[in-house]
C-alpha cells in the first residue's frame, strides 16, 4: 500500500518570507524566496515539557499523564545551503542587519556594514518548511550565526543558524519559484591584504589562498520575559559580535609575512576576499589578528601548506570589523 500521505524529499523546500512586524505571519500565498538548502534536518522544536519528576505522589510512577506542562518553546533552524546564489545571500545577510539596496537596475549593491556601536537591525523572516504534504511556519527567524565558505573544489556554500518563535502547522498554497541566481564557484574568489581597513577595491593581490571559511555572530538573542506567553518576547543585539575567518594558503615567503609575521607580533591584518563572474560580485572585508599560525600544516599538490585563524576585531581607525558587500541580481528582499 503506497504512503500516500508522506511527505517526499523531492518536495521540500524551505521558503522565505520578509515579515511586516516580527513574530506576525505574512501572506504566504503570494511572493517567498525558495532557499536551497538540504533538505531535511531543520528544525528543532525546542519545547520543554514539565512532567513533575520531583513529585511525590504516592506512586511507582510519579508522571501523571493530565498535569504535563509547556515551560518553554524555543525552536531553531539550522540551514545548510550547499551552494549558496547570489540572489540568496543577500537574504541570509539581511537577517544580520537590514539595508536597503542600492541601483535601478540590476546588479543591485547590498551594503552589509556592520556597525559596531549602534543597532544593526536584523529583518525578521518567517520560514516555511514543507516536505509536500506536512508545512510548518517558523515566523520571527533570525539568524544567530553564520558560515560562508569556498574552496577549489566547488562551489561557495553557506550554513546558518536560527532561532524562531514557533513553530506552527501550516497549510497555506505557496506560490514561490525557482531561483536562476547565479552560483558562486569557490575559484573565482580571489584574496587580497591591506594596510588598513579595506573598500572593495583595496588591498594588495595575494595569489595563494586555498579556501577560506568566515564564523561569525552577529550578537542577536533571543529575549524572554514573564509576558504571559510560553515564546520569546523580542529580540535584543546583546551579545558580543564575534568571528573568525580561516585560511587554507600555500606555504610561500608572503604567506609568512602576511600571516606569520603578524601572529608573532599580535599584530592586525586587514583582509578582502572578493569574488565575481564579470558581472555580480561579492566582497568580504574583515580585520583580524592571526591568532593560531600552523606554518606546515599539510601539503596540496606537492607544496607545503599553512593553516590560519584570524580572529575579527574592531579597528579604531576605521570604526569596523566586518563589512560585506554584494552586487545582486536581487532587487528586493522576498
Amino acid at each position: 500500500m503506497p504512503a500516500a500521505s508522506a511527505g517526499n524529499v523531492l518536495f521540500s523546500k524551505l521558503v522565505a518570507f520578509k515579515e511586516a512586524t516580527p513574530g506576525t505571519i505574512p501572506t504566504l500565498t503570494s511572493g517567498g524566496r525558495k532557499m536551497l538548502v538540504t533538505a531535511t534536518g531543520a528544525i528543532s522544536n525546542g519545547t520543554m515539557i514539565e512532567l513533575g519528576a520531583e513529585r511525590s505522589v504516592a506512586l511507582r510512577n510519579p508522571l501523571i499523564g493530565s498535569t504535563g506542562t509547556i515551560v518553554s518553546v524555543e525552536p531553531t533552524i539550522s540551514a545548510t545551503v550547499p551552494a549558496v546564489s547570489i540572489g540568496e545571500l543577500p537574504i541570509w545577510l539581511s537577517m544580520t542587519r537590514t539595508d536597503t539596496p542600492a541601483g535601478t537596475a540590476a546588479p543591485y549593491e547590498w551594503d552589509y556594514d556592520y556597525s559596531m556601536t549602534a543597532a544593526n537591525s536584523p529583518t525578521s523572516y518567517t520560514m516555511v518548511a514543507t516536505d509536500g504534504v506536512q508545512q510548518y511556519a517558523l515566523p520571527y527567524s533570525l539568524v544567530e550565526s553564520m558560515t560562508i565558505a569556498a574552496d577549489r573544489s566547488g562551489l561557495t556554500n553557506l550554513s546558518a543558524n536560527l532561532f524562531c518563535q514557533s513553530v506552527q502547522k501550516n497549510s497555506a498554497t505557496l506560490a514561490d519559484g525557482t531561483p536562476t541566481s547565479p552560483f558562486l564557484a569557490g575559484r573565482l574568489w580571489k584574496g587580497y591584504t591591506h594596510t588598513s581597513f579595506p573598500g572593495t577595491a583595496d588591498g594588495t593581490a595575494y595569489d595563494y589562498l586555498l579556501d577560506f571559511s568566515l564564523d561569525f555572530n552577529a550578537g542577536i538573542t533571543r529575549q524572554s520575559y514573564l509576558n504571559g506567553t510560553a515564546v520569546f518576547s523580542t529580540h535584543a543585539e546583546s551579545a558580543p559580535f564575534a568571528g573568525t575567518l580561516s585560511m587554507t594558503v600555500s606555504s610561500t615567503a608572503s604567506a609568512v609575512s602576511s600571516w606569520y609575521d603578524k601572529y608573532q607580533s599580535a599584530s592586525p591584518q586587514y583582509v578582502r576576499l572578493s569574488w565575481t563572474d564579470g558581472t555580480y560580485s561579492a566582497h568580504i572585508m574583515c580585520a583580524v589578528v592571526p591568532t593560531e599560525v600552523q606554518q606546515m600544516a599539510g601539503a596540496e599538490d606537492g607544496l607545503t601548506t599553512m593553516a590560519v585563524t584570524g580572529t575579527l576585531v574592531y579597528d579604531t581607525a576605521s570604526a569596523k570589523s566586518l563589512r560585506i558587500v554584494v552586487n545582486s541580481d536581487l532587487s528586493a528582499l522576498p
